[in-house]
């Protein structure tokens, strides 16, 4: 085969080009996994320490469980400094702000002692509970060298130490990677927020799409006087701004009483004049014999709605389906607006739970944020050939 520059150059293009569309991905779950400190840095952390294997086999040692870590009712967990003796470091555990009794920092005992060339920090849980999780702080004196048995999640100075925090001294190895993703799945109700929003998007896929394949097929098979002026008016109302239609349609849904229900996230998307534009197309791309056929046979027209106009427009359907399904499931301005109480939030909504006024906490914030698209990603995967042809054949851009 000759070799053509012109392909190869085509080729580096295009994985350039996938290289930069990929990079968000990246910098989100690579966010995800950042520790606090990581994640505010000015200075970009490509590769966080919780993606180093070598970290994941010294977290599997820390804790009851190598996995998911934790210290059960009188057990105990060892952290071991490599040091010469001398002045010795001093550890604590830190007690919750505002917190008048704090279970980890009451009832953890903490040892320091000496031996065999090694600081060594010890932890016994005291108490009764069983711990999930139990942070750490240890004050390293500067001028020992420090050689500690798990990267801490941030270092900071502190007189005449170095002040070393881990949100978790007990981790095992997955606790310690996706520690990130433990917090923010217990930040918030997030089963009620995915069933709030799976239930939203699948019912105005389902129902908008029985809706948009009738309109869609009377204006492009049934001949009725002024069909050509009533398609027209219909693509007429994609000319108005959907933020136009906001207080009309909340003072409509506030008056029949449908503020915070679930009427108020689905009925008003019902409708849609792009599904039924786009289903539309698919019809008059059928071959006008079939159709013939079926009245000479004497179907009527649900009968070619339903036996043939259907079943040959499968990609324009699914193509209009995950249209809807992403418009419903990343829907953020609409649940905002007609939804009070935590019970009718949806998962966009959920994500305001990592951003306050006094911060944002970008690692649980990023780590929702992947839980959230993973769903929609699949979704993709899955039905990306029906979703390609439905563009391809109704011409959409």
């Amino acid at each position: 085969m000759r070799f053509r520059p012109g392909v190869l150059f085509v080729h580096l293009f295009l994985f350039l080009g996938g290289l930069v569309m990929a990079f968000p991905f990246y910098w989100m779950l690579a966010t995800s996994l950042k520790s606090p400190q990581e994640a505010l840095q000015a200075k970009p952390i490509w590769v966080p320490e919780r993606m180093k294997p070598a970290n994941w086999l010294k977290a599997a040692r820390l804790g009851d469980s190598p996995l998911w870590g934790g210290l059960a009712p009188g057990r105990s967990v060892e952290l071991v400094f490599p040091g010469r003796e001398g002045h010795p470091p001093r550890a604590l555990v830190p007690r919750t702000p505002g917190a008048f009794f704090d279970p980890r920092a009451d009832g953890t005992r903490v040892e320091v002692v000496y031996r065999e060339g090694a600081w060594r920090v010890r932890l016994t849980n005291t108490t009764e509970e069983a711990f999930r999780f139990l942070p750490l702080v240890v004050l390293w004196p500067k001028e020992v060298p420090l050689e500690a048995p798990l990267p801490p999640d941030a270092i900071r100075s502190q007189g005449e130490y170095w002040r070393l925090e881990w949100v978790n001294a007990v981790p095992g190895a997955l606790g310690y990677v996706f520690h990130n993703y433990l917090e923010a799945w217990h930040a918030a109700p997030w089963g009620r927020y995915f069933f709030n929003s799976f239930f939203t998007a699948l019912t105005q896929v389902a129902v908008g799409l029985f809706l948009a394949a009738l309109a869609a097929f009377a204006l492009a098979r049934i001949p009725f006087p002024g069909k050509e002026a009533v398609f027209v008016l219909i693509l007429a109302t994609m000319m108005v701004p959907g933020e136009v239609l906001l207080i009309p349609n909340y003072v409509l849904l506030a008056r029949l009483g449908w503020l915070d229900t679930y009427y108020a996230l689905i009925v008003p998307w019902l409708a849609s004049v792009f599904g039924i534009f786009l289903l539309r197309q698919f019809y008059l791309s059928l071959p006008q014999d079939l159709f013939d056929a079926a009245r000479i046979d004497g179907a009527g027209y649900l009968t070619q709605l339903f036996r043939i106009a259907l079943p040959l427009s499968l990609p324009g359907l699914v193509s209009y389906g995950i249209f809807t399904f992403l418009g419903a499931y990343n829907a953020l301005l609409w649940p905002l607006i007609v939804t009070q109480s935590p019970e009718m939030r949806t998962v966009q909504l959920g994500l305001q739970a990592f951003v306050s006024e006094a911060g944002s906490d970008y690692g649980a914030l990023m780590a929702a944020s992947t839980f959230v698209i993973l769903p929609v990603i699949l979704g993709y995967f899955f039905a990306q050939r029906q979703f390609i042809q439905g563009i391809a054949r109704s011409g959409l851009k």
